[in-house]
């Protein structure tokens, strides 16, 4: 699933019973690299059923907790529909599997609760977007993060905009009309495309069945939305579609010889202050908040804070683990340099106490938490 959302994510939380299995893996799309992704689930799980034998668990009851993962170690048809990342939780109550669009870490946890944080980019608006490449003889959709990118299959939008009109006049549109106004007349004259309002008219048929299509496809609303088009037909398609989050820069001319990772990287350079715009404002927040005793980046203080429903956004470094034993009751934190038996991983704790509490968590890069610290917090109080 693409949009995990903090909803799901809690009810992995509260479904949680020790001992509690996280597996994390990459997987791939296609290519001859799909063979060595149930390998790297063995190899994992062989981890897994170890680390349960060390915490006490007998190797019949190991097997037995990692059977249904297991079982799919020979499922052909699972492994031919694979996103970029694969996520499994287990417990004796508990069976659930993610494919995700994020470049997953191998990593297995053997603890008293589900590791969540390498899902956490899923929860913020810098995810994903996409980009819708649209031109008079083709249509592209991109779904993209900062580093990604991968077209999406559009068996129901036409190719072209002589493939729409081949298919004829679409009776829902006979009484449809756009009006064009002068911008877009000036912007159309001279684009040996026809008559002004006989081009309006056929690109009006063709946006019509082009959005018909992508309704399909464009389930989730939210992600933003870039076209890369000529300017002409930008104003056109959005008068439209039904798809609302499409951004107002357009990126501008023909798309049809651009790659599929050029357009992303254009795309990325329109996209990028929108996305920044939320986390700057909660950095923002947190500076004014450390003067006014409303913020903190210790483990020590942000753990209670945490567990106590305090804090409004929380940053965390994605790939850096922190090892060691929070007490809550008696606010007794224990930091270990290397994992030790039945640690937490401490920033994975907090996080997950943060979204339980309606907090927001944005799971960044290390150098883009503010002022650098390990951890950053804006309380609520």
């Amino acid at each position: 699933m693409f949009g995990l959302s903090q909803q799901e994510l809690k009810s992995v939380i509260a479904e949680t019973h020790e001992p509690a299995i996280s597996i994390f893996l990459p997987t791939h799309r296609a290519g001859r690299e799909i063979q060595q992704d149930p390998i790297r689930l063995k190899n994992l799980l062989k981890r897994a059923g170890e680390q349960l034998i060390q915490g006490g668990s007998r190797p019949a009851d190991a097997r037995e907790l990692l059977a249904p993962i297991t079982d799919l170690l020979d499922d052909n048809a699972f492994w031919r529909h694979q996103s970029d990342g694969l996520a499994l939780f287990r417990s004796r109550d508990v069976f659930r599997v993610y494919r995700v669009p994020l470049s997953l870490s191998e990593f297995v946890s053997v603890s008293d609760r589900f590791y969540l944080k390498p899902l956490l980019p899923l929860l913020v608006n810098d995810a994903r977007f996409y980009v819708l490449a649209l031109s008079q003889k083709n249509v592209r959709l991109l779904e993209c993060t900062r580093d990604q990118v991968h077209p999406i299959d559009l068996p129901e939008v036409p190719q072209g905009l002589e493939a729409a009109l081949s298919e004829g006049r679409d009776p829902q549109l006979q009484h449809h009309s756009v009006p064009m106004g002068a911008t877009e007349a000036t912007q159309f004259h001279g684009q040996g495309v026809g008559t002004d309002d006989f081009a309006v008219a056929n690109l009006t048929q063709y946006f019509h069945r082009v959005d018909r299509g992508l309704n399909d496809v464009l389930t989730d609303g939210k992600a933003p939305l870039v076209l890369a088009c000529v300017d002409y037909l930008a104003p056109l398609f959005r008068r439209v579609t039904r798809y609302h989050t499409i951004l107002e820069p357009v990126l501008s001319g023909n798309p049809d010889g651009l790659s599929d990772a050029e357009l992303q990287q254009k795309a990325w350079e329109l996209v990028e202050p929108y996305f920044l715009q939320e986390r700057t404002i909660a950095a923002a927040k947190y500076h004014q908040g450390l003067a006014e005793g409303r913020a903190g980046h210790q483990l020590a203080e942000v753990l209670p804070a945490a567990h106590q429903g305090r804090i409004a956004t929380l940053f965390v470094p994605l790939g850096v683990r922190r090892w060691g034993r929070y007490i809550f009751d008696s606010s007794t934190l224990d930091e270990h340099d290397q994992e030790q038996p039945g640690d937490d991983e401490l920033l994975d704790l907090a996080s997950i106490q943060t979204v339980l509490h309606g907090g927001t968590v944005y799971g960044v890069r290390p150098e883009e938490i503010p002022d650098q610290q390990v951890l950053a917090a804006v309380y609520r109080f």
